[in-house]
């Protein structure tokens, strides 16, 4: 009988056009599945993991394949349906299939020869038997002990063996080591205290005693006891039995609590932050309001008909309570949920609402992740496929743009929170995919229902609603009666030609602040830069310091003490003397976050001031400590970029300042005013969220500014029917489809001879369709120049035939060009 012959195309982690077809050695013949790993040698020496494509019997015309190395895997570990999605996402953005790969596998599924490997710090090796390992695997963890951490390639030659990826594929599903593409810096997670009652102290009749006797002899201790058994009663801790340990502190001495710890009261422990105690059982939430059991139906109705579901909430309608709902109704259907939001620091609030609602079924998922944890997640929402009965099993995936890419069984429901929000777009590396729109596809694929949820619903979807592509469900008053926000425009011009301005505050803005604070109430500050100062001058000749790099001034970081790139990362220490002309006289202009916060520090010495953007929250759980702390009210004046202003929750606060409004409204850009729309009505909606109005401050120096007018009157209505005639007249989406070209170069002068050059090719296929090719704002970044070129297409135009138009010419410019070092960046559906 005859062997078969069999080939696979493999998809490889690298920007090349195609599948790489290979040879499939004959003792894998009954392994290779669709869906494996694959160790491929592609060029001279590097050995990759690829993705298994296709499996058969016809060889390559064009070149002689090359044998599969090894399979990783017992079972594939991506399913068809994903490589369905992945192909859809190269086809649609004009990406490669290795880029859309690489975008969604976690790095630590992918062990290619440059990856590097370091011990697990978690595993105990010593309590380890000693036959647990191979002698390779032995070899292995004895090489990483002597060096810290060791690249694949240089495993392979210490080990003077081909590939090392199968034992290395071995030892992390033994737990042993972890997989990074870079050496990263470990996160030490941040701890929290947490009490609760000793099981000794559980009996009614002992508790009693102990109280009784402790108000006779430590009264303070007694208080501390009964406010604990208050918070417990009340349902404030993260579970029935562990309290914050901050919490109580907020009423009760911390002497009183340490004594009654000492006698064994108190038992008392610390967890990570983000990593808390929850009810494995489901605790009941909000009874929906009139408004929003009419628009849960509505919802519904528009899921029976196939629709995709536009729910329109005002901020504070309690969007997220219709969310809950939607869920239960899915889990009832033995489905999966997929909840994504822009911003990972949006899920610190919601996985504790959800988690307090629907246990431990739900899971996060985002890059702020170790790579161990993304393959734990990936490996669990995986074997729901497989039907194996895993103990918390995630029916609930909260996460941003990346948790498209799990692969999902029976998904049921897609919800896509603050839709309008441009963090869905994934700008570099390619593929430049949008998270919102790619989930459509997504939902298309699992025959799932889709709700898009927003208060400030973008252009192109309420155009979609308008013409019944979308079912319109809205949700116009606030969850929360007497509660709303009261808009006050300040006109910074007045203020500082007459001298009122309280350093970057206006007097209505420092005397609600001041009103706030007296009642006990918080205030959030709006500021969209961070650092101390956006630029250094020089009052003498007006000279600024700019990066080495890139075509932007240098920003003053007054906690670094530097002046930092924030395009390239590029630090200088700053002058003493101005660099042209030698005068001592430099002043940093501008306002940053870090500015405000020392200005605002000195206004209110007896203030608790925190500020929150990138520079304040790299750590994995700064971000959950700062939004923790406010809610706590151990912060009085959070001040923030546009962090501060997405989708938070908080109850206190009754005054919100933007600083300067004007920098949203002055970008040149055709979506720059639905971007200023958006923006200040999600920061208006952080305040008036409770049970009394709330107050917002907007500081410009254009009061009588159109999109300023409609905030004030809160008209989307009509500011969406002016943008959208506006966008008709000059043919922007969503009357067209645009895709942006990027010629990319080291050199000035060929970045702009290869632009114009693709211009002339484009031109008899396109026509007169075609803006540029022109330099945009910041035209250097990391000593690339960039040429852009923005192509305007029909919608009824095909996508195949476009697609084809742009690669062929992109062909035939490096048929023109090979020896000229540039590249290319396509970009469908710019943002």
């Amino acid at each position: 009988m005859d062997r078969k012959t069999y080939f696979a195309d493999v998809i490889v982690p690298l920007g090349v056009p195609n599948k790489y077809t290979y040879r499939v050695p004959t003792e894998l013949n009954e392994e290779i599945t669709v869906g494996k790993r694959a160790l491929v040698q592609f060029g001279r020496n590097k050995i990759y993991t690829g993705i298994v494509y296709k499996v058969h019997e016809t060889a390559p015309k064009t070149y002689e394949a090359k044998y599969i190395e090894a399979l990783l895997d017992e079972h594939p570990i991506v399913t068809e349906k994903q490589l369905q999605f992945w192909d859809w996402i190269s086809f649609y953005y004009c990406a490669h299939p290795g880029d859309v790969m690489n975008a969604a596998l976690p790095s630590g599924l992918k062990l290619s020869s440059t990856s590097t490997l370091q011990l697990n710090p978690d595993f105990n090796f010593e309590e380890t038997e000693h036959d647990f390992f191979t002698e390779r695997e032995h070899s292995i963890i004895d090489a990483l002990h002597a060096n810290g951490n060791l690249s694949f390639e240089n495993l392979a030659e210490m080990l003077e063996i081909k590939s090392v990826q199968p034992i290395v594929n071995k030892l992390l599903n033994k737990n042993a080591v972890v997989v990074y593409e870079d050496v990263k810096d470990k996160y030490k997670p941040k701890l929290q205290a947490f009490l609760k009652l000793s099981d000794t102290y559980r009996n009614e009749a002992k508790l009693s005693e102990t109280l009784n006797q402790l108000e006779k002899k430590a009264f303070k201790q007694a208080e501390a006891l009964l406010y604990f058994l208050h918070l417990q009663k009340s349902g404030q801790g993260v579970s029935s039995e562990w309290i914050k340990k901050s919490e109580v502190l907020k009423k009760v001495d911390a002497s009183a609590v340490s004594g009654l710890v000492k006698k064994g009261v108190f038992l008392e422990e610390e967890f990570e932050v983000g990593r808390l105690l929850f009810e494995k059982g489901i605790k009941a939430h909000k009874k929906l309001s009139e408004s929003q059991t009419k628009a849960y139906h509505e919802v519904l109705s528009a899921f029976k008909n196939n629709k995709t579901a536009l729910l329109h909430g005002v901020t504070g309608s309690g969007k997220t309570e219709i969310y809950i709902e939607l869920i239960k109704n899915t889990l009832q259907q033995d489905k999966t949920v997929l909840f994504l939001i822009p911003e990972i620091g949006l899920t610190t609030q919601l996985i504790t609402r959800l988690r307090a609602v629907f246990g431990e079924i739900v899971g996060v998922y985002h890059s702020r992740f170790s790579e161990n944890e993304r393959v734990e997640i990936w490996n669990n929402v995986l074997h729901q496929n497989t039907g194996e009965k895993k103990e918390n099993s995630y029916k609930i995936i909260l996460g941003a743009r990346s948790s498209l890419f799990l692969p999902y069984h029976k998904l049921g429901l897609v919800i896509v929170d603050e839709e309008h929000d441009n963090s869905f777009k994934q700008y570099d590396p390619s593929p430049r995919y949008q998270a919102r729109d790619a989930a459509l596809y997504l939902a298309s694929l699992h025959q799932a229902n889709v709700l898009l949820g927003s208060a400030t619903p973008s252009v192109e979807s309420l155009y979609n609603a308008q013409h019944g592509k979308y079912a319109l469900v809205k949700l116009p008053t606030q969850f929360v009666e007497g509660g709303g926000t009261d808009i006050e425009i300040c006109d910074v011009n007045y203020f500082s030609t007459s001298n009122q301005m309280k350093a970057s505050l206006t007097p209505p803005l420092f005397d609600a602040i001041e009103a706030a604070l007296a009642k006990k109430r918080q205030v959030i500050l709006f500021q969209n830069r961070r650092g101390f100062a956006p630029y250094t001058e020089c009052k003498q000749c007006g000279h600024v310091p700019h990066c080495i790099q890139c075509d932007v001034s240098l920003i003053y970081h007054k906690n670094r003490q530097k002046l930092v790139c924030h395009y390239c990362g590029y630090s200088v220490t700053p002058p003493k003397t101005c660099s042209a002309c030698g005068s001592n006289q430099l002043h940093y202009k501008g306002l940053g976050t870090e500015k405000i916060e020392e200005d605002v520090e000195i206004l209110f010495p007896n203030a608790k001031i925190a500020r929150m953007d990138l520079d304040s929250t790299r750590s994995k759980y700064a971000y959950k400590q700062l939004i923790d702390d406010f809610e706590a009210g151990n912060i009085d004046i959070l001040i923030g970029t546009q962090m501060v202003t997405k989708g938070l929750d908080f109850r206190n606060v009754s005054v919100v300042g933007v600083l300067n409004a004007d920098s949203a409204l002055n970008f040149p850009d055709f979506r720059s005013f639905e971007k200023a729309f958006q923006l200040l009505t999600q920061v208006r909606g952080r305040a008036g969220r409770n049970n009394e109005k709330g107050r917002v401050f907007i500081q410009t120096t254009q009061p009588e500014h159109k999109v300023i007018q409609y905030i004030k009157d809160g008209n989307l209505d009509a500011f969406f029917a002016e943008t959208l005639a506006e966008r008709e007249q000059y043919n922007y989406p969503p009357f067209s489809r645009l895709i942006e070209l990027s010629v990319i170069s080291k050199d000035v002068n060929e970045v702009s001879h290869l632009a114009n050059e693709l211009v002339t090719l484009l031109k008899p296929a396109i026509g007169d369709n075609i803006l540029g090719p022109e330099f945009p704002l910041i035209s250097r970044i990391k000593n690339q120049y960039y040429k852009n070129i923005l192509l305007k297409t029909s919608r009824k135009h095909s996508v195949a035939e476009i697609r084809k138009i742009i690669f062929h010419n992109i062909d035939e410019l490096q048929n023109n060009y090979k020896n000229w070092r540039y590249r290319v960046a396509i970009d469908v559906d710019p943002v």
